[in-house]
């Protein structure tokens, strides 16, 4: 299940802005502008990665299900440096910046 959450200066006075993780909304809300979407590239080797989300799962900034599998350096399209040992997972989270 997604949550939102408001990430905000902890001063009321700062002009800084608001962050809305986007989650569904039941009704549509006029005054919040679209997402914008965040990509994440984790690269490293697979124990590495797999320790990295777990700390971002127990940080509660993502569960872990929204990663993408494994990704491994394959003749592929998409060219990214990568050593052999090393395996790529992304995350692709809709965030709305207000202010």
């Amino acid at each position: 299940m997604i949550q939102s959450f408001c990430a905000t200066d902890a001063s009321p006075a700062s002009s800084s802005p608001q962050v809305i993780v986007d989650t569904p909304h039941p009704y549509p809300v006029a005054s919040i502008p679209e997402p914008t979407p965040l990509r994440h590239l984790l690269i490293g080797t697979p124990e590495v990665v797999q320790h990295t989300i777990h700390r971002l799962h127990n940080l509660h900034y993502v569960e872990i299900g929204f990663w993408s599998p494994a990704i491994t350096p394959l003749n592929a399209q998409l060219i990214v440096p990568l050593n052999p040992n090393e395996i790529m997972r992304i995350l692709v989270r809709s965030l709305r910046v207000i202010g």
